[in-house]
């Protein structure tokens, strides 16, 4: 029987580009400030604030409220993104102070990503992603004083070369998906290690986790309604040592709306784990207690991620459209940061996003429906063409800078 339960929040809001964009501004952008010509500042501080109002405060202060009554045995691990951090810090500065408490408190533990949540993992050349991660880290010592031990990539993208990148950087522990192709008929109630490094994987239950993140309102499902304490045994029950319910955070009031009786499930759970002898442990306490009992070999040729049915990388490179904006994006790393303006590599960093990218998609079913429930353009070509053009506009500001010289 389960006894303990690793609890991992993604805390995630990408800066979303104008839709105005393709609407014929590229001959009038020289001269104009970039981010404010590019990124739509006025959607970007809505959705914060609606997100902070009907997720962040309400769900962290429970999460406050209750996990300081059971801190000695449950406790979550966070991770956010820098782009988001920098929204909060802008629009919504008491959602961070409300992170801060959880993490002052000794309620969460931060865990790592890529700075702006990007794909700059599976690149070539590792030298930006590397960038960003220390940005993150850095970001994460300065607004939390915590140095992290733990590792999670943008939508738990992993194989071996990025865990060989992660643990030269220092990490102990990296998040990711438990994927049947991987696993090969094992359980990923377990703890791993990539091939050939002291490091520890912890793999995502997926089933598990989805049937909060997608499945807790969904009518037509025959486990519907879903409660607290069924919830619980069902991890109780599964073989293996541990269970990892990984999430986006949104899901509690934004993905499912506090009428839904989401808050009311968090709080139960909570309850019930320290009444069962469940503990929730972090990152660090994993490495205390555990030890790796095989390892997890993922090669480049077959990295997983947690994103749609596939858990592949068809999320953000699955169309012709995506890999043509994705290359022409990533050819103009080296010339950016050759230019040394801090303006354009910002930029062009935010442009990295995955989530640019995701709503390209052409998938249909389920997946397809997610895929357009995230996006706020219209479509997967309005989502195109809006890339394009900033790429556009992109790039005749550096053909700007580079005739000035």
């Amino acid at each position: 029987m389960v006894k303990y339960i690793v609890i991992l929040f993604e805390v995630h809001q990408p800066y979303r580009l104008r839709s105005s964009l393709i609407k014929g501004l590229v001959s009038s952008s020289e001269g104009r400030d970039l981010k404010k010509l590019l990124f739509d500042e006025d959607l970007n501080s809505t959705i914060i604030r609606r997100v902070s109002n009907r997720c962040y405060i309400p769900a962290t202060k429970l999460l406050i409220e209750t996990l300081k009554i059971f801190k000695d045995s449950i406790k979550i691990n966070l991770s956010l993104s820098g782009v988001l951090l920098e929204q909060l810090m802008i629009y919504t500065p008491e959602v961070l102070e409300l992170f801060k408490d959880l993490v002052r408190l000794e309620l969460a533990e931060i865990v790592v990503e890529p700075y702006y949540h990007s794909l700059t993992s599976i690149y070539e050349d590792p030298g930006e992603f590397v960038a960003q991660v220390n940005l993150q880290v850095n970001l994460i010592k300065e607004l939390f004083d915590e140095v992290p031990m733990a590792f999670v990539n943008t939508e738990m993208i992993y194989n071996d070369a990025i865990a060989n990148i992660v643990g030269s950087l220092g990490f102990k522990v990296i998040f990711t998906e438990g994927v049947e192709r991987v696993l090969k008929g094992r359980s990923p109630n377990y703890v791993y290690s990539p091939p050939a490094l002291n490091m520890y994987l912890l793999l995502r239950n997926y089933r598990l986790s989805d049937d909060v993140a997608f499945r807790f309102t969904d009518k037509s499902w025959d486990q519907y309604p879903l409660f607290a304490d069924k919830y619980l045994d069902w991890i109780m029950k599964s073989p293996g040592d541990l269970v990892v319910i990984a999430m986006d955070y949104e899901t509690l009031g934004e993905h499912h709306s506090i009428e839904s009786g989401i808050f009311e499930f968090l709080k139960h759970l909570i309850v019930f784990m320290a009444k069962n002898g469940i503990e929730a442990l972090t990152a660090s306490e994993i490495t205390k207690m555990f030890k790796p009992v095989d390892t997890y070999a993922v090669p480049p040729e077959n990295t997983i991620s947690w994103a749609d049915v596939e858990k592949d990388l068809t999320a953000w490179l699955g169309c012709e459209e995506q890999v043509s904006v994705f290359n022409r994006h990533k050819s103009l790393w080296k010339i950016v940061n050759e230019l040394s303006d801090r303006d354009l590599l910002e930029i062009w960093r935010r442009l990295s996003t995955s989530d640019h990218y995701y709503y390209i998609s052409h998938k249909g079913g389920p997946a397809g429906e997610v895929h357009k429930y995230f996006s706020p353009y219209r479509s997967r070509i309005n989502a195109y063409c809006i890339l394009n053009t900033a790429l556009t506009i992109l790039e005749l500001r550096i053909l700007g800078l580079l005739n000035s010289r």
